[in-house]
Parts: C-alpha cells; sequence; structure tokens
C-alpha cells in the first residue's frame, strides 16, 4: 500500500463558478498533490464576474466540519473566507487546542468585483484571535492597507505595513499584484504596476522580495486564493517557508498564463491552477 499524500486543509466559502474560493483551493491541491479536505464557512452565488449572493453557513456547522477534518488528519492549513465573527471566533478557537499545524491566511475582506466577504464588525477579532495563531498571512495591497492602519503608496509603504501586521503574529507576504497607482516616478514604487510585480515576503527578521513578469490576462479570479494554497500545500510537504513562498509565487505564474476564458461572452475567465497537467493520465 502506497505512503498517504500529505493532507491540507482549506477553509473558505464556495464559489459556484468554480474561479476562486474552495474549487479553486482543491485544484491548487490536487495539482501539488496533496489530499485536499474542504471545510466551507459560506455557500455563494459568483458568475466568471460578480458575486450575486453569499450565505454564511453557521458557526455550529464550521466547527462540525472542522472536528470531523481534525479526525481525518491535518499537516498544513489555508484559511481564506470566514465571512463573520463568529466564524472567525469558531476557527480560532479550534485552532488553539489543533496541535501545532502551519496556518496561512488569505485575508479575504472583499471580492474583486467588490462585494465585502468578511463583516468589518470580524476584523477585530480576525487579528486579535486570529492573526497570533498563523505561520503567515498573504494580503494584498488592499487587505495590508485594511490591517495595518496605514496607506500604501509603493514598496516603502508596503515594507511599512509588513512590519506593522508580523507584530501581530505570523510572517506575512504583502502580494503586489494590484500595483501602486499613486507612486509614478517614486523611488521604485511602481513596481507591480509595470511590467514587473513585486511580492514581499517578511518573516520578523528580513524582507525577500519576489520579483516577476506581470502576466497580461484580464482572466485572474482566483489569484489569491490559488497562491495562498499553494503556499499551504508546500508547507504540507515540508518546505521552509521561504521555499514554499518561491515555488507558489511561479506556480501562479503558470497558472495565470494557462487562463482561460469562462461565461456565454467571453469576457471573463480565471487563471488554470492544473496549468500544464489538464490532459495527464
Amino acid at each position: 500500500m502506497a505512503a498517504p499524500p500529505p493532507r491540507v486543509l482549506t477553509i473558505a466559502g464556495s464559489d459556484s463558478g468554480g474561479c476562486s474560493g474552495a474549487p479553486a483551493d482543491l485544484r491548487t491541491f490536487a495539482a501539488y498533490g496533496v489530499h485536499g479536505l474542504c471545510v466551507l464557512t459560506a455557500v455563494t452565488a459568483q458568475s466568471a464576474a460578480e458575486v450575486r449572493a453569499v450565505e454564511p453557513l453557521g458557526p455550529d456547522l464550521v466547527r462540525q466540519q472542522l472536528e470531523t477534518a481534525e479526525e481525518i488528519g491535518i499537516e498544513a492549513i489555508k484559511i481564506g473566507m470566514l465571512a463573520d465573527a463568529a466564524t472567525v471566533e469558531v476557527v480560532a478557537n479550534w485552532l488553539e487546542r489543533l496541535p501545532p499545524t502551519p496556518a496561512v491566511l488569505d485575508p479575504v475582506l472583499r471580492s474583486t468585483s467588490g462585494t465585502v466577504l468578511l463583516d468589518r464588525e470580524a476584523v477585530p477579532a480576525l487579528v486579535e484571535r486570529l492573526l497570533p495563531q498563523l505561520l503567515l498571512v498573504t494580503p494584498n495591497l488592499f487587505e495590508a492597507e485594511a490591517l495595518s492602519g496605514m496607506t500604501i503608496n509603493g514598496l516603502e509603504e508596503a515594507r511599512d505595513a509588513a512590519r506593522r501586521i508580523e507584530r501581530m503574529g505570523p510572517s506575512v507576504l504583502v502580494t503586489g499584484g494590484h500595483g501602486y497607482p499613486a507612486a509614478a516616478g517614486s523611488n521604485g514604487g511602481t513596481a507591480g504596476s509595470g511590467g514587473e510585480v513585486t511580492d514581499l515576503l517578511f518573516d520578523g527578521n528580513r524582507f525577500e522580495a519576489f520579483v516577476h513578469p506581470r502576466i497580461r490576462t484580464r482572466w485572474r479570479r482566483g489569484t489569491g486564493c490559488t497562491l495562498s494554497a499553494a503556499v499551504a500545500a508546500g508547507l504540507g510537504w515540508h518546505l521552509p517557508l521561504q521555499e514554499a513562498v518561491r515555488r507558489a509565487v511561479a506556480f501562479v505564474e503558470r497558472a495565470l498564463r494557462g487562463s482561460y476564458p469562462l461565461g456565454r461572452s467571453g469576457g471573463q475567465g480565471t487563471l488554470d491552477p492544473m496549468a500544464g497537467r489538464r490532459g495527464r493520465r
């Protein structure tokens, strides 16, 4: 009998369009060769272009899913959409009782189309109860501003924000895919808004910059979900954090290069975590 692969859990919302959330995480886990477990926090109705409805599943059902996942065994965790403060508390309480397990948070505050995916009242609980228990948090620029309480106009501000967030507990990967629109011409601050994207990892001691070309595609749904899930999958294989991040950044680049259109109009689409693997037997 073959040895089982690492077991990696995603705690996230559904996406009926299959572009983000738990579906994107599970596709990423499959591409990494780990066994994916899934705890749903909310059901969403999504097209390839927008989130039309969100329904949290309720803290008791989330707790029961977590407990049954724990019975199977977990070697790494990715956390995405949590929806409300009650769910944040359930996940935080569960992590406190869990044996030490590397956990990565994609702090999903709103969707790409602007729909709020975490109640404002839940943010203090996220910061005070959840962040101290994590190995890594992966905010985009908007999320890094919300967590740090500062405006980010360039790489220096991104470093300052990462320092502030790291003091809350976890290492920080500030992703630069949204660019720095206010920083044109300022001390390298345009990285991420031109031909390159810079993601900044801060572990409390040093920064490591991951610079990669901007992929020219309109179809980027699920990018943050896929990146954080890829890091968690790498941690499931017992990679050091820096190596797990390095491989995850390269993985997302391949997924973006393999992105494809969805929808009847073809005007929307998603990246492909299975790029280069589809059709293999």
